[in-house]
Protein backbone atom coordinates (compact mmCIF):
# COMPACT_ATOMS: atom_id res chain seq x y z
CA UNK A 1 0.00 0.00 0.00
CA UNK A 2 1.28 3.50 -1.34
CA UNK A 3 0.34 6.17 1.19
CA UNK A 4 2.50 9.59 0.75
CA UNK A 5 3.97 10.89 3.62
CA UNK A 6 2.25 14.15 3.48
CA UNK A 7 -0.92 12.47 4.12
CA UNK A 8 -0.01 11.02 7.51
CA UNK A 9 1.83 14.07 8.15
CA UNK A 10 -1.40 16.16 8.39
CA UNK A 11 -3.06 13.52 10.13
CA UNK A 12 -1.00 13.86 12.67
CA UNK A 13 -1.38 17.24 12.38
CA UNK A 14 -5.02 16.92 12.88
CA UNK A 15 -4.48 14.46 15.92
CA UNK A 16 -1.84 17.11 17.55
CA UNK A 17 -4.86 19.56 17.34
CA UNK A 18 -7.49 17.66 18.54
CA UNK A 19 -5.69 16.67 21.76
CA UNK A 20 -4.76 20.71 22.17
CA UNK A 21 -8.36 21.39 22.24
CA UNK A 22 -8.87 18.90 24.54
CA UNK A 23 -6.61 20.10 26.79
CA UNK A 24 -7.67 23.61 26.41
CA UNK A 25 -11.20 22.34 27.13
CA UNK A 26 -10.43 20.55 30.41
CA UNK A 27 -8.23 23.75 31.54
CA UNK A 28 -11.53 26.01 31.13
CA UNK A 29 -13.72 23.79 32.94
CA UNK A 30 -11.02 22.88 35.76
CA UNK A 31 -11.21 26.96 36.15
CA UNK A 32 -15.40 27.20 36.95
CA UNK A 33 -15.05 24.31 39.16
CA UNK A 34 -12.13 26.44 40.98
CA UNK A 35 -14.31 29.18 41.14
CA UNK A 36 -17.78 27.40 42.67
CA UNK A 37 -15.83 24.85 44.66
CA UNK A 38 -12.06 26.07 45.87
CA UNK A 39 -12.54 23.28 48.14
CA UNK A 40 -11.33 20.78 45.17
CA UNK A 41 -8.39 23.19 43.75
CA UNK A 42 -6.86 22.59 47.54
CA UNK A 43 -7.44 18.76 46.97
CA UNK A 44 -5.59 19.20 43.59
CA UNK A 45 -3.00 21.12 45.04
CA UNK A 46 -2.75 18.35 47.87
CA UNK A 47 -2.02 15.77 45.26
CA UNK A 48 0.40 17.74 43.33
CA UNK A 49 2.74 18.38 46.37
CA UNK A 50 2.16 15.07 47.82
CA UNK A 51 3.17 13.07 44.80
CA UNK A 52 6.20 15.61 44.01
CA UNK A 53 7.54 15.12 48.06
CA UNK A 54 7.19 11.64 47.63
CA UNK A 55 8.96 11.02 44.33
CA UNK A 56 11.63 13.61 45.42
CA UNK A 57 12.20 11.23 48.69
CA UNK A 58 11.90 8.43 46.06
CA UNK A 59 14.94 9.24 43.77
CA UNK A 60 17.29 11.67 46.01
CA UNK A 61 16.76 9.70 49.40
CA UNK A 62 16.40 6.86 47.45
CA UNK A 63 13.90 5.85 50.19
CA UNK A 64 12.18 2.88 48.22
CA UNK A 65 9.19 3.05 50.53
CA UNK A 66 8.56 6.45 49.63
CA UNK A 67 5.77 5.76 47.53
CA UNK A 68 3.67 2.92 49.39
CA UNK A 69 0.04 3.92 49.94
CA UNK A 70 0.13 7.14 47.55
CA UNK A 71 -2.32 5.28 45.07
CA UNK A 72 -4.88 4.49 47.31
CA UNK A 73 -4.31 8.11 49.26
CA UNK A 74 -4.55 9.64 45.82
CA UNK A 75 -8.11 7.29 45.01
CA UNK A 76 -9.30 8.48 48.39
CA UNK A 77 -9.05 12.19 47.51
CA UNK A 78 -10.63 11.40 43.83
CA UNK A 79 -13.77 10.35 45.21
CA UNK A 80 -13.86 13.18 48.12
CA UNK A 81 -13.34 15.49 44.46
CA UNK A 82 -16.77 13.46 42.54
CA UNK A 83 -18.87 13.64 46.13
CA UNK A 84 -17.82 17.70 45.75
CA UNK A 85 -18.10 18.01 41.98
CA UNK A 86 -22.24 16.65 42.35
CA UNK A 87 -22.52 18.83 45.26
CA UNK A 88 -21.50 21.32 43.42
CA UNK A 89 -24.28 20.05 40.26
CA UNK A 90 -20.74 19.08 38.10
CA UNK A 91 -21.26 15.61 36.87
CA UNK A 92 -18.12 13.07 38.30
CA UNK A 93 -16.33 13.50 34.95
CA UNK A 94 -16.12 16.90 34.54
CA UNK A 95 -12.81 17.04 34.85
CA UNK A 96 -11.66 14.54 32.92
CA UNK A 97 -10.08 15.28 30.30
CA UNK A 98 -12.15 14.16 27.15
CA UNK A 99 -11.06 12.79 23.83
CA UNK A 100 -12.57 12.29 20.54
CA UNK A 101 -11.49 8.61 20.30
CA UNK A 102 -10.98 7.01 24.07
CA UNK A 103 -9.86 4.00 22.10
CA UNK A 104 -6.46 5.68 21.43
CA UNK A 105 -6.70 9.31 23.49
CA UNK A 106 -6.54 11.05 20.35
CA UNK A 107 -3.34 9.86 19.21
CA UNK A 108 -4.22 7.89 16.66
CA UNK A 109 -2.25 4.59 17.71
CA UNK A 110 -3.38 1.88 19.71
CA UNK A 111 0.20 0.50 20.48
CA UNK A 112 2.04 0.71 17.34
CA UNK A 113 -0.96 -0.31 15.16
CA UNK A 114 -3.06 2.71 13.70
CA UNK A 115 -6.40 3.30 15.69
CA UNK A 116 -9.67 2.87 13.65
CA UNK A 117 -10.17 6.59 13.81
CA UNK A 118 -6.96 6.95 11.94
CA UNK A 119 -7.71 4.93 9.70
CA UNK A 120 -11.25 6.39 9.20
CA UNK A 121 -9.32 10.17 8.95
CA UNK A 122 -6.84 8.39 6.36
CA UNK A 123 -9.79 7.35 3.98
CA UNK A 124 -11.33 10.52 4.49
CA UNK A 125 -8.52 12.35 3.60
CA UNK A 126 -7.88 10.26 0.30
CA UNK A 127 -11.46 10.39 -0.99
CA UNK A 128 -10.53 14.40 -0.79
CA UNK A 129 -7.53 13.89 -2.96
CA UNK A 130 -9.10 11.10 -5.41
CA UNK A 131 -11.02 13.62 -7.24
CA UNK A 132 -14.09 11.32 -6.21
CA UNK A 133 -15.80 12.99 -3.49
CA UNK A 134 -19.04 13.67 -5.31
CA UNK A 135 -19.10 10.89 -7.98
CA UNK A 136 -18.37 8.10 -5.04
CA UNK A 137 -21.32 9.39 -2.76
CA UNK A 138 -23.63 8.24 -5.04
CA UNK A 139 -21.89 5.90 -7.58
CA UNK A 140 -20.65 2.41 -4.92
CA UNK A 141 -21.30 -0.92 -4.23
CA UNK A 142 -24.45 -0.34 -2.20
CA UNK A 143 -26.49 1.55 -4.67
CA UNK A 144 -25.63 -0.42 -7.53
CA UNK A 145 -29.12 -1.25 -9.09
CA UNK A 146 -28.69 -4.23 -11.67
CA UNK A 147 -32.47 -4.25 -12.12
CA UNK A 148 -31.77 -1.43 -15.06
CA UNK A 149 -30.29 -4.26 -17.07
CA UNK A 150 -32.55 -6.10 -19.40
CA UNK A 151 -32.97 -9.72 -18.68
CA UNK A 152 -35.47 -10.22 -21.78
CA UNK A 153 -33.66 -13.16 -23.96
CA UNK A 154 -34.57 -11.40 -26.51
CA UNK A 155 -31.58 -8.53 -26.20
CA UNK A 156 -29.39 -11.37 -25.63
CA UNK A 157 -25.59 -10.48 -26.92
CA UNK A 158 -24.33 -12.54 -29.73
CA UNK A 159 -21.10 -13.18 -29.02
CA UNK A 160 -21.40 -13.78 -25.36
CA UNK A 161 -24.57 -15.51 -24.98
CA UNK A 162 -25.95 -13.68 -22.16
CA UNK A 163 -28.29 -10.52 -21.51
CA UNK A 164 -27.21 -7.37 -20.09
CA UNK A 165 -28.31 -8.15 -16.41
CA UNK A 166 -26.55 -11.35 -16.88
CA UNK A 167 -23.30 -9.94 -17.61
CA UNK A 168 -23.88 -6.86 -15.20
CA UNK A 169 -23.64 -9.47 -12.27
CA UNK A 170 -20.49 -11.29 -13.62
CA UNK A 171 -18.70 -8.12 -14.05
CA UNK A 172 -20.15 -6.42 -10.71
CA UNK A 173 -19.03 -10.47 -9.45
CA UNK A 174 -15.68 -9.57 -10.58
CA UNK A 175 -15.06 -6.41 -9.50
CA UNK A 176 -16.21 -7.03 -5.73
CA UNK A 177 -13.11 -10.10 -5.91
CA UNK A 178 -10.75 -7.27 -7.50
CA UNK A 179 -11.56 -5.75 -4.37
CA UNK A 180 -11.14 -8.71 -1.80
CA UNK A 181 -7.70 -9.89 -3.34
CA UNK A 182 -6.22 -5.61 -4.52
CA UNK A 183 -3.08 -6.58 -2.21
CA UNK A 184 -2.15 -9.54 -3.38
CA UNK A 185 -2.92 -8.96 -7.04
CA UNK A 186 -2.88 -5.47 -7.74
CA UNK A 187 -4.43 -6.09 -11.25
CA UNK A 188 -5.71 -3.61 -14.27
CA UNK A 189 -8.61 -3.33 -15.55
CA UNK A 190 -9.91 -2.34 -19.03
CA UNK A 191 -13.92 -2.02 -19.12
CA UNK A 192 -15.33 -1.03 -21.96
CA UNK A 193 -18.79 -1.00 -23.75
CA UNK A 194 -20.94 1.69 -25.08
CA UNK A 195 -21.78 4.74 -23.98
CA UNK A 196 -23.95 4.75 -20.64
CA UNK A 197 -23.87 1.23 -19.71
CA UNK A 198 -22.35 1.76 -16.57
CA UNK A 199 -18.61 1.62 -16.71
CA UNK A 200 -17.70 4.71 -14.73
CA UNK A 201 -20.24 3.26 -12.15
CA UNK A 202 -18.30 -0.01 -11.43
CA UNK A 203 -15.23 1.96 -11.56
CA UNK A 204 -16.90 3.94 -8.65
CA UNK A 205 -17.79 1.23 -7.17
CA UNK A 206 -14.21 -0.21 -6.94
CA UNK A 207 -12.48 3.12 -6.15
CA UNK A 208 -14.76 3.71 -3.25
CA UNK A 209 -14.21 0.29 -1.21
CA UNK A 210 -10.46 0.41 -1.65
CA UNK A 211 -10.46 4.45 -0.40
CA UNK A 212 -12.74 2.69 2.33
CA UNK A 213 -9.59 0.19 3.21
CA UNK A 214 -7.14 3.42 3.28
CA UNK A 215 -5.88 2.22 -0.27
CA UNK A 216 -4.82 5.65 -2.28
CA UNK A 217 -7.01 6.18 -5.66
CA UNK A 218 -6.89 8.99 -8.21
CA UNK A 219 -9.37 9.55 -10.69
CA UNK A 220 -9.27 11.21 -13.44
CA UNK A 221 -11.19 11.64 -17.08
CA UNK A 222 -8.75 10.83 -20.46
CA UNK A 223 -9.14 14.31 -20.73
CA UNK A 224 -8.22 15.85 -17.27
CA UNK A 225 -5.45 13.51 -17.02
CA UNK A 226 -3.49 14.42 -20.31
CA UNK A 227 -4.09 18.15 -19.50
CA UNK A 228 -2.76 17.52 -16.11
CA UNK A 229 0.73 16.26 -17.64
CA UNK A 230 0.68 18.58 -20.14
CA UNK A 231 1.19 21.39 -18.01
CA UNK A 232 3.88 19.83 -16.11
CA UNK A 233 5.49 19.10 -19.46
CA UNK A 234 5.32 22.29 -20.78
CA UNK A 235 5.86 24.39 -17.91
CA UNK A 236 2.07 25.66 -17.46
CA UNK A 237 0.63 26.62 -13.77
CA UNK A 238 2.79 26.57 -10.46
CA UNK A 239 5.46 23.47 -11.06
CA UNK A 240 5.36 22.59 -7.60
CA UNK A 241 1.57 21.69 -7.68
CA UNK A 242 1.87 19.82 -11.24
CA UNK A 243 4.95 17.89 -9.88
CA UNK A 244 3.39 16.98 -6.99
CA UNK A 245 0.04 16.19 -9.14
CA UNK A 246 2.48 13.70 -11.54
CA UNK A 247 3.85 12.07 -8.81
CA UNK A 248 0.58 10.84 -7.64
CA UNK A 249 -0.60 9.58 -11.11
CA UNK A 250 2.30 7.27 -11.13
CA UNK A 251 2.69 6.40 -7.64
CA UNK A 252 -1.06 5.54 -5.85
CA UNK A 253 -2.05 2.50 -5.50
CA UNK A 254 -5.16 2.61 -8.27
CA UNK A 255 -5.19 4.77 -10.95
CA UNK A 256 -8.65 5.26 -12.88
CA UNK A 257 -8.65 6.57 -16.44
CA UNK A 258 -12.53 7.22 -17.42
CA UNK A 259 -13.52 8.02 -20.73
CA UNK A 260 -10.46 7.37 -22.59
CA UNK A 261 -10.56 8.27 -26.28
CA UNK A 262 -13.09 11.22 -25.40
CA UNK A 263 -9.70 13.92 -24.74
CA UNK A 264 -8.20 15.50 -28.01
CA UNK A 265 -5.82 12.72 -29.27
CA UNK A 266 -2.54 14.18 -30.05
CA UNK A 267 1.01 12.57 -29.88
CA UNK A 268 1.72 13.71 -26.68
CA UNK A 269 -1.62 11.89 -25.38
CA UNK A 270 -0.46 8.67 -27.19
CA UNK A 271 2.94 8.36 -25.47
CA UNK A 272 2.17 9.59 -22.44
CA UNK A 273 -0.66 7.06 -22.20
CA UNK A 274 1.73 4.15 -22.86
CA UNK A 275 4.39 5.98 -20.48
CA UNK A 276 1.55 5.68 -17.72
CA UNK A 277 0.94 1.76 -18.35
CA UNK A 278 4.16 0.84 -19.06
CA UNK A 279 5.72 2.65 -15.84
CA UNK A 280 2.83 1.73 -13.52
CA UNK A 281 2.89 -1.98 -14.95
CA UNK A 282 6.38 -2.22 -14.12
CA UNK A 283 6.00 -0.85 -10.31
CA UNK A 284 3.44 -2.62 -9.47
CA UNK A 285 0.36 -0.69 -9.31
CA UNK A 286 -2.89 -0.72 -10.79
CA UNK A 287 -4.70 0.95 -12.92
CA UNK A 288 -8.56 0.95 -14.38
CA UNK A 289 -8.93 2.47 -17.82
CA UNK A 290 -12.90 2.65 -19.49
CA UNK A 291 -13.40 3.41 -22.66
CA UNK A 292 -16.17 3.19 -25.76
CA UNK A 293 -13.50 2.28 -28.27
CA UNK A 294 -13.13 -0.57 -29.84
CA UNK A 295 -9.70 -2.41 -30.11
CA UNK A 296 -8.74 -1.59 -33.36
CA UNK A 297 -10.08 1.71 -32.68
CA UNK A 298 -7.44 1.67 -29.45
CA UNK A 299 -4.61 0.53 -31.96
CA UNK A 300 -5.30 3.34 -34.28
CA UNK A 301 -5.04 6.14 -31.53
CA UNK A 302 -2.71 5.02 -29.12
CA UNK A 303 -0.55 2.34 -31.20
CA UNK A 304 -0.06 -1.18 -31.20
CA UNK A 305 2.37 -1.07 -28.41
CA UNK A 306 -0.52 0.07 -26.35
CA UNK A 307 -2.59 -1.78 -27.24
CA UNK A 308 -0.94 -5.02 -26.42
CA UNK A 309 0.08 -3.74 -23.00
CA UNK A 310 -3.26 -4.09 -22.47
CA UNK A 311 -4.47 -7.07 -23.75
CA UNK A 312 -1.33 -8.87 -22.00
CA UNK A 313 -2.01 -7.14 -18.76
CA UNK A 314 -5.22 -5.85 -17.97
CA UNK A 315 -8.30 -7.83 -17.24
CA UNK A 316 -10.97 -7.16 -19.43
CA UNK A 317 -14.65 -6.25 -18.57
CA UNK A 318 -16.94 -5.93 -21.14
CA UNK A 319 -20.53 -4.49 -20.60
CA UNK A 320 -23.27 -4.55 -22.74
CA UNK A 321 -27.01 -3.17 -23.66
CA UNK A 322 -28.26 -0.07 -24.18
CA UNK A 323 -27.57 3.82 -22.71
CA UNK A 324 -29.02 3.57 -19.29
CA UNK A 325 -29.80 7.78 -19.06
CA UNK A 326 -32.33 7.00 -21.98
CA UNK A 327 -33.98 3.77 -20.19
CA UNK A 328 -34.27 6.32 -17.06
Amino acid sequence: MHIRNDYIDRIIAQYDEKRRNARYSLDERRERVYDKCPGIKELDLRVARESFDRAKRSLLAEDPSALDGLEEENRAIAEQKEKLLAENGFPPDYLKIRYECEICKDTGYVGNKQCTCFKKALSKLLLRDSNMSSLLAEENFDTFDASLFSNDPADKDKSLGITPYENIMSVLGKAKRYVETFDENHGNILIYGPTGVGKTFISSCIAGALIDSSHSVLYHTAASLFSTLEKRRFGNGDKDVSQKEEEHIFECDLLIIDDLGSEFYTQFTASSLFNIINERQLAGRATIISTNLSFDEIIFNYSERTYSRIIKHYDLFKIIGTDLRIRA
